[in-house]
């Protein structure tokens, strides 16, 4: 029958990827979908909507090769759109986020852009689209999830006053703590467990320009987002990217773990 499952499966493709190219899917989505029809765990849709601190070395689909090498339970069908800069009024504005949000994801993942915190006026903006677009997600019965940025890396506040950095950290999380109330959204908090993991001193660099992530730092992040979904130990994962030593992989586990264990 093995010949029936491959011919099976090449239909199945053909048919996901004229259908992905209609929908916008990318031939990695497509694929992925194909996949699972050979998989009978239960499916949960996760849509990452962020930047470029989200799409750096396919952060989001780390999460899904995390659920499965720590045998969660479900498959995590993960979709993203995230473009350079992108602001929350930019994806509320976009048609094709909207088109994304109307095929009711279990859970959507929204990231604003980094600089959303510098002065009130940007920080009302943050506010304003981020609760129209938790709203419309929900909308479609989606869980909503704010992703909680880290802090610019300390290069970035040379030229500012001093006490600057922990002001502007203390911004970001104030700011997602009040849209979280406001919207009711949930909040993945990747930028408290990044500072507790930069505080315990790691031998490599989360950020790699004080602003975007290196290969360690989207790791750390899709740990945030495997245990969030999941609710399953950051321990129990098994998936190392390319490019990951295995010891720092496990390194960032650990600190990862300790983090959101003591409330990360």
């Amino acid at each position: 029958m093995r010949w029936f499952r491959a011919l099976a499966l090449t239909a199945m493709l053909t048919g996901l990827v004229w259908f992905g190219f209609f929908n916008s899917a990318s031939a990695r989505e497509v694929a992925g979908l194909a996949w699972d029809t050979l998989d009978s765990r239960p499916a949960r849709s996760v849509l990452f909507i962020g930047n470029s601190r989200t799409y750096p070395h396919d952060m989001p689909y780390m999460v899904r090769r995390m659920a499965d090498s720590a045998g969660a339970a479900e498959k995590l069908q993960v979709r993203m759109h995230a473009l350079p800069g992108e602001t929350l009024e930019a994806h509320w504005r976009n048609p094709r986020v909207r088109g994304l949000l109307a095929q009711g994801f279990d859970d959507v993942i929204v990231q604003a852009s980094s600089g959303s915190h510098w002065s009130r006026e940007e920080s009302a903006d943050f506010l304003r689209f981020g609760d129209r677009l938790v709203r419309d997600a929900a909308a479609h019965g989606a869980r909503p999830v704010l992703f909680v940025g880290w802090n610019y890396g300390r290069s970035e506040f040379r030229d500012e006053p001093p006490g600057t950095e922990a002001a502007y950290y203390r911004q970001i999380q104030s700011d997602h703590l009040r849209l979280a109330r406001i919207s009711g959204a949930r909040r993945a908090n990747v930028g408290r467990v990044w500072r507790s993991v930069l505080a315990a001193g790691p031998p490599f660099r989360l950020e790699r320009d004080g602003n975007h992530p290196t290969l360690h730092g989207s790791y750390l992040a899709a740990l945030v987002f495997y245990a969030h979904l999941t609710g399953g130990d950051v321990a129990n994962v098994r998936y190392v990217p390319d490019g990951l030593s295995g010891e720092d992989a496990a390194l960032l586990r650990r600190l990862a773990g300790a983090a959101l264990r003591a409330g990360g």
